[in-house]
């Protein structure tokens, strides 16, 4: 029963992300220490419809509770930040889409979650090209080349510790 009342409360909080917009949600605070890089792609959409994506960032604790530590807009590529260390972590990529003249609006989530460690850095890709959606990332080791995918992870899979 928690899993579900867990998840029910991430899909409304996306929810009211989305119908928020630009109204006072919390900004994702920009940290000194930059370990992190977004890149994104997305297609500008047409005259008729507008394309978005954003993050969402919390913090998330050992009996999976999920604290909001923020939102950016990904519109500047690449957009760097600071991920906390030692903390675990989710980024919620937020798609949203919507149409003019009456049209529908929607939106799609993808979520990854990780525990970001001293030294190293968080490279991700995100894309929305031609209605097709995406986000990936990796971990690149401090002074060598190996590189880890971060997985994709959602909250509702967390399992308590």
């Amino acid at each position: 029963m928690v899993p579900i009342l867990r998840a029910l409360g991430v899909l409304a909080y996306a929810c009211l992300v989305l119908a928020a917009g630009c109204s006072g949600l919390k900004t994702y605070p920009d940290a000194p220490a930059k370990n992190a890089v977004i890149r994104i792609k997305t297609d500008s959409g047409s005259f008729l419809s507008r394309t978005r994506a954003d993050v969402d960032l919390f913090k998330v604790n050992a009996a999976c509770e999920a604290q909001y530590l923020g939102s950016l807009r990904l519109e500047d590529s690449p957009l760097e930040l600071g991920l906390p260390i030692g903390d675990t972590i989710l980024l919620a990529y937020v798609f949203s889409r919507s149409t003019f003249l009456g049209g529908r609006d929607s939106a799609s989530v993808i979520e990854m979650m990780l525990a970001p460690r001293k030294g190293y850095r968080y490279e991700f890709e995100v894309s929305y090209l031609k209605n097709t959606y995406g986000a990936t990332g990796v971990e690149v080791g401090p002074g060598r080349p190996s590189r880890r995918e971060v997985e994709h992870r959602r909250l509702k899979d967390c399992v308590a510790k």
